[in-house]
């Protein structure tokens, strides 16, 4: 056997024992930036890279599919891997917020708004945890006019069904609540998963004890709620969430907000707040409306 023939056939075998080097289209420098790319996991970034390799490197358009799905995959299995293994106490999320309110309805005031986030979201179970306050300076000293709280835990069956259960308290006294307490669990549907918008929608049943400035009430109702977010940009996102309970008479929380950043974590926010109740004590309106200017500080 001569040295050229040895030469070819030992080139032969390496082609067969690496298939995809072999039959690559790609120039390593292109296969660098689409995995540079894929690895970054920005959606705006892989989708503008892959646009233009796939430009100039036709024919490779399969082999560069091929790179970022195998990529997409990995990260995945690992992201499983860590919440799979992660404690109750690792995962968490949130944002806290300060700022200033207005509030019409009931109440004409101005306040001081503090608020705070949590969201742990596992592999098969999420939790939410949010709080907000409005403090007003009245002629008596600071007071506490409205609180809202919530904690709410998720069951995911799936990528977009999950059960849930969450318990609220609610004070109000300008609106006549003194305090109002909530337990409510149901199903809960993600109607809408993109890379820009999602929106759930979830109902059930829920149990209300609520204490009005005149007298009490323990009622059995329903709850429906949507939560819905829109990422307008990198650095812009619309929220708005509802919750409406239906018992003797129906109660409608709904807040719109516009958040947008500022620079690293901190953001501003721009919300409008309306809590409307069918019913409400003796002498007070059905309508509260609140406006929020905060800021907003990612961790």
């Amino acid at each position: 056997m001569t040295i050229h023939r040895a030469i070819i056939l030992l080139a032969a075998s390496a082609a067969l024992a690496h298939p995809a080097w072999a039959q690559s289209d790609l120039p390593p420098a292109v296969r660098q930036m689409v995995e540079a790319a894929a690895n970054s996991g920005d959606p705006a970034k892989i989708a503008a890279v892959v646009a233009v390799a796939k430009e100039t490197n036709k024919g490779a358009e399969a082999e560069i599919d091929r790179i970022v799905a195998d990529i997409a995959a990995t990260k995945a299995a690992q992201r499983e891997a860590q919440l799979a293994s992660a404690g109750f106490f690792e995962g968490w999320k949130g944002a806290g917020q300060l700022g200033a309110s207005v509030s019409t309805g009931n109440s004409q005031t101005k306040s001081l708004t503090v608020g705070l986030n949590l969201e742990r979201d596992g592999l098969n179970w999420r939790h939410r945890a949010d709080a907000l306050v409005d403090i007003v300076d009245n002629d008596g000293g600071a007071d506490q006019e409205r609180i809202l709280a919530g904690y709410q835990i998720d069951y995911k069956f799936s990528g977009r069904l999950y059960a849930w259960g969450r318990f609220e308290y609610e004070r109000n006294r300008e609106a006549g609540i003194q305090r109002r307490f909530a337990e409510s669990a149901g199903l809960g549907w993600r109607a809408v998963d993109g890379e820009a918008v999602k929106w759930d929608l979830e109902a059930g049943p829920a149990l209300r004890q609520t204490k009005f400035v005149t007298y009490s009430e323990n009622t059995v109702a329903a709850r429906g709620a949507s939560r819905f977010l829109w990422a307008l940009s990198d650095s812009t996102a619309f929220t708005n969430d509802t919750a409406i309970f239906l018992d003797s008479a129906a109660s409608i929380s709904n807040t719109a907000a516009l958040t947008s950043k500022l620079f690293g974590a901190l953001s501003t926010r721009l919300s409008f707040n309306l809590a409307w109740e069918e019913e409400p004590p003796l002498g007070l309106e059905k309508l509260d409306t609140t406006t929020r200017i905060t800021l907003v500080y990612d961790f």
